[in-house]
């Protein structure tokens, strides 16, 4: 896309972040599409050949290879000026292919070209071959970056103490290792899952009885279907409408939304930690118009904006794709258009929180300091030690931190009064009273 049509292109995605997002145009793009509709209309074509239906000799198989292999952007922008007079996206693509075969000498096959087929056989496949490339070939290694980032982070401040907080208040020590090793357990997680689905797809002619397919590839058409969706590297449904059942997309979509929520999350703690100040971040470029001071953690903003326009997306989608008006209606093709959007999103969220990621260092020394002006931190750690020797104190700890005066002092003589010694009692240090964090963050940072 040329500079000008950037600045002119209506929404952000294909303008100002069209460069953090041009691999998905691949997939997504109205020329990624009809170029995956060519790839199954040419399966189909060689199918045919598999079983008999069409004669054709090995040499000419390899120029239906070459036809689908060497389809350009200007081969798509001619599809599309064939739509302009069929009116008929699927029929543009098979003239173009009539034409296209005729001209490389396999006139006697065009007549077979979408032969049995309708549309949405050829869409259905398109849609989730364009999916299963996006999530293979984009998706997993972002995550699977972000994922070794966090990672790496998490071994490498293991025993980093911070003052973990509940409800906004202080709360008792935690690691920030601890914490990064939590978002990265539950992105890596759903990127495992997202990594073993298998996408679905149909064969099933006009409204799913296999009628049209069946007069052309006799008593094995349903052997030859569900083996044509298979040898895609798809998963096939046998019971369709003249639709897909959305339902294992739409499962899909869900995870995805688990995904971008996590990854919300991640971006919002992010963000707190610049707000308390443990964050440094390198200056790049310009934080304010106004003040000169302002280093912002604009990427992690960026992202937060992205996934709650990802989430909308990708729930609306998941649902609404789920209804189809009795055999089809045409709804879902505009709807199914914006499977990319939603991805164009969340890829610009992870690539952002990423980035956040590397430009960061992470200030031990503040997050310390913190944590021991806090006076509540060791309220926990001392009524359990009490409670385990036989003392009720809960009651009596709770007013001790509201009342007046410096609370640890104020515990030290509730703990002599009860004949008890307070260093035995009052942890010395944070890292006295961390529990098992360090072996989470083992157990969670291990790799496969």
């Amino acid at each position: 896309m040329s500079d000008e049509a950037a600045l002119r292109a209506v929404t952000p995605v294909d303008g100002r972040y069209r460069r953090q997002v041009e691999e998905l145009s691949n997939y997504f793009s109205e020329y990624g599409l009809i170029r995956y509709r060519i790839k199954v209309e040419l399966e189909y074509l060689k199918l045919l050949v598999r079983t008999g239906v069409i004669s054709l000799s090995g040499e000419k198989l390899g120029v239906i290879d070459e036809v689908q292999s060497s389809f350009t952007v200007g081969d798509a922008a001619y599809v599309k000026q064939l739509e302009e007079e069929t009116r008929h996206d699927v029929d543009a693509v098979v003239r173009f292919l009539k034409k296209r075969l005729e001209e490389q000498g396999l006139g006697e096959v065009v007549q077979h070209i979408h032969l049995g087929l309708t549309s949405e056989d050829v869409n259905n496949i398109a849609y989730s071959l364009a999916l299963r490339d996006f999530n293979q070939l984009t998706l997993s290694p972002l995550l699977e970056r972000l994922a070794k980032k966090l990672r790496a982070l998490s071994k490498e401040h293991k025993l980093t103490v911070m003052l973990a907080r509940t409800h906004g208040q202080p709360a008792v020590p935690t690691t920030l290792g601890k914490e990064l090793a939590v978002h990265m357990h539950r992105i890596d997680r759903i990127r495992k899952i997202l990594g073993s689905f298998i996408f679905p797809a149909k064969l099933s002619g006009a409204v799913g009885t296999y009628a049209g397919l069946r007069e052309v590839l006799g008593e094995k058409t349903l052997e030859h279907a569900l083996g044509f969706v298979n040898q895609l590297g798809l998963e096939p449904w046998i019971a369709t409408k003249q639709t897909l059942p959305h339902d294992r997309l739409s499962e899909y979509l869900h995870r995805l939304t688990l995904l971008a929520s996590a990854l919300l999350d991640l971006s919002r703690d992010l963000w707190l930690l610049c707000m308390l100040g443990y964050v440094e971040k390198k200056r790049i470029g310009v934080g304010s118009s106004t003040m000169p001071h302002k280093v912002n953690p604009i990427e992690v903003e960026n992202a937060e904006g992205n996934l709650e326009i990802c989430i909308t997306l990708l729930s609306f989608m998941a649902h609404r794709l789920m209804v189809s008006r009795l055999q089809r209606d045409l709804s879902d093709s505009t709807i199914r258009r914006n499977y990319g959007t939603a991805a164009a999103y969340l890829t610009i969220a992870i690539k952002n929180i990423t980035s956040f990621l590397d430009n960061i260092s992470f200030n031990r020394e503040k997050m310390r300091e913190d944590l021991l002006k806090s006076r509540e931190w060791i309220s926990e750690a001392v009524q359990i030690r009490l409670r385990l020797k036989g003392y009720d104190v809960m009651d009596e700890i709770r007013k001790l931190s509201t009342a007046n005066g410096d609370y640890k002092e104020n515990l030290r003589r509730f703990i002599t009064s009860l004949g008890e010694e307070p260093d035995d009692i009052i942890p010395r240090e944070p890292e006295d009273y961390l529990g098992v964090a360090g072996e989470v963050v083992d157990m969670l940072t291990e790799e496969e």
